[in-house]
């Protein structure tokens, strides 16, 4: 029964100098691929900047100062355009600088003899195996080189290779750049590969090197794909299979067209929701016989667990850390402004690894998060009351949920349109229809996939009397797609001149919505927001 949602007149917000050096710091990444500067020239802009910002709050005066005067800003002008050049310096020195020490030296197209590890978890199909490995060394000249640098290696279909797997291969070596090609458009290079080789001839020297955790991790994952493809039906073990564990290449291509097609694949991709319900369950079941600290403290170690289970993609990453930092905030009285988190998140993720910024994983992600944080409450609520005013009360609260679920589609979907129409310029008019037929039975979904395997572990009988109650959820999932996905005239070209229009309202809607949050001098608040899974979500 969903009940109204009260709001409380709240105080001014707090300044907020950590968001807006985050952002700046972001901007700087993207201008520095602009900009053809060097590490160096970018590290000392930001010393001079520094010194500069220093200056400005000792000698300036704040009360007539434009951003040290603001309550939302408090911080010095100065201060941003150091944090701009300190994002500038850290996209430079990302950039590759390949020596004679490096794999990607020796990537000439010519035939190579390589020894490598296997540090990823490999992508089995039916067309292919994939993984990425680490070279130790390189055979030269009849001498054996120690060599650093990782390899994006292709093998054919059922080969079966393992984490930790020492081989020894011999085939063509290329590299995965171009001449004065910027690494941040190659996806493999984004990820720290410069070198591929595709169908070596491949000798297995060793087995189970590399972590032992990450060992153990991988083949509680393998454990549990093999659970779902024993109990379930195939198609509806591959789906879920990318729904709960991430390994969405078993999923059949019809079906897999069928998602994209009618606006739905972003179903089988691991997301925020998969952290809320994770951390939800542990902190109930926990919170019973541990203190608060200690139940979040559990939580934030199974989110962090989750996450490289599944492989730590950039939407999964997010949401972790988003979770990470709500949940102490939570236990601790603080208040979490979701606007706040994902950009300072945005930024730390973006530290680590500055070439994410082009990463469309993360570019969705990001997008999505921020339509659904600043969009959908000021709409939900304007249609809320639209219809109280024409109707009543009673009308409203009986629509209320539909309208919840209707606008966040539609704003999620408007947030991340260019992106999409970018990778494929084709729109589906039965989007809408899709998502609404699908995204309510999610939660049971996962719910009763999440226990099926859970128990398999511990009592399988119990976890297939999951199994088959999972398996109607999936295959009515499939079954709406294929429906969808295949109608005659269901998608419509749109030219190049429409995806920037639609990139221009995008970023207009989302200035102007941020912008309204952001300057809001009182907040509401509503019971909601004291739930940290609000924020992962």
């Amino acid at each position: 029964m969903f009940t109204q949602i009260r709001y409380h007149e709240q105080p001014a917000p707090n300044p907020m100098p950590l968001f807006w050096l985050c952002l700046s710091f972001t901007a700087g990444i993207f201008v520095a691929a602009l900009l053809p500067l060097s590490a160096w020239t970018w590290l000392a802009i930001a010393v001079i900047l520094l010194v500069a910002a220093w200056l400005e709050g000792h000698f300036c005066s704040h009360r007539t100062h434009p951003l040290l005067s603001r309550p939302l800003f408090q911080i010095p002008i100065a201060l941003i355009g150091a944090c701009l050049a300190l994002g500038g310096w850290r996209f430079q020195s990302a950039q590759p600088h390949i020596s004679a020490d490096d794999l990607a030296w020796y990537a000439d197209g010519e035939s190579r003899v390589i020894t490598a590890r296997i540090v990823s978890y490999p992508e089995e199909s039916a067309n292919s195996t994939r993984a990425v490995l680490q070279a130790i060394s390189l055979y030269q000249e009849g001498q054996e080189k120690p060599v650093r640098g990782n390899l994006d290696l292709r093998l054919p279909g059922g080969f079966h290779i393992s984490y930790g797997d020492v081989l020894r291969l011999e085939g063509s070596l290329n590299a995965v750049l171009d001449d004065g090609q910027p690494a941040f458009q190659s996806y493999l290079a984004r990820d720290g590969i410069l070198s591929r080789m595709y169908y070596p001839q491949v000798d297995t020297l060793a087995y189970g090197s590399g972590s032992i955790f990450m060992r153990w991790i991988y083949q509680v994952r393998d454990r549990a794909q093999d659970i779902i493809f024993d109990q379930i039906p195939f198609p509806e073990s591959s789906l879920l299979s990318g729904i709960l564990l991430g390994i969405d290449w078993e999923i059949p291509d019809y079906l897999e067209e069928a998602y994209r097609s009618c606006g739905v694949l972003h179903i089988i991709a691991i997301s925020g929701y998969n952290i809320a319900l994770i951390s939800g369950l542990i902190i109930r079941l926990t919170r019973r016989f541990l203190s608060p600290g200690k139940a979040g403290a559990a939580a934030i170690l199974t989110i962090a667990v989750y996450t490289l289970f599944v492989g730590a993609e950039p939407a999964v990453v997010r949401a972790a850390i988003m979770g990470s930092l709500s949940i102490p905030a939570h236990y601790f009285g603080r208040k979490v402004i979701p606007l706040h988190s994902l950009v300072v998140v945005a930024a730390i993720m973006l530290a680590g690894s500055p070439m994410l910024l082009w990463n469309i994983g993360f570019q969705l992600s990001f997008l999505a998060c921020l339509g659904l944080i600043t969009m959908v409450d000021p709409i939900q609520q304007w249609l809320y009351h639209f219809i109280e005013k024409k109707f009543s009360e009673g009308t409203a609260l009986w629509w209320q949920p539909i309208i919840i679920l209707v606008v966040s589609t539609l704003v999620a979907q408007f947030s991340v349109s260019p992106v999409l129409l970018n990778l494929n310029p084709v729109i589906s008019i039965h989007t809408l229809a899709a998502n609404l037929a699908l995204l309510p039975i999610q939660p049971m979904l996962m719910g009763l996939g999440g226990m099926a395997v859970i128990f398999s572990f511990i009592l399988p009988p119990v976890g297939k009397f999951f199994s088959y109650m999972v398996w109607p959820f999936l295959a009515y999932n499939n079954r709406v797609a294929v429906h969808f996905g295949f109608q005659p005239k269901g998608e419509f070209q749109v030219s190049s001149v429409f995806i920037w229009l639609s990139l221009a309202a995008v970023i207009s809607a989302l200035t102007v919505f941020t912008i309204h949050q952001m300057s809001a001098l009182k907040q509401p608040k509503t019971e909601q927001s004291r739930n940290p899974n609000t924020v992962i979500t």
